[in-house]
């Protein structure tokens, strides 16, 4: 694959995973009260403390809330 196709899938899925992380940072902030900030911060240091990815953290928060 070109470089080029490379760079353009690197920042296609890096959209993708900033989209879903603030999917759940509305889903904190909706469910939990917390400010934007705080729900940024939960999310980095949980996926920090259970060596996930933010995505991934993400994700699960998803999972839990909108089900």
């Amino acid at each position: 694959m070109p470089r080029s196709e490379n760079d353009n899938n690197s920042l296609k899925s890096a959209l993708s995973d900033e989209e879903i992380i603030l999917r759940a940072k509305r889903v904190l902030m909706t469910y939990l009260n917390m400010t934007e900030n705080e729900a940024h911060t939960f999310i980095i240091k949980q996926s920090m403390n259970l060596r996930r990815t933010k995505r991934e953290m993400a994700e699960s928060i998803l999972i839990t809330y909108e089900n």
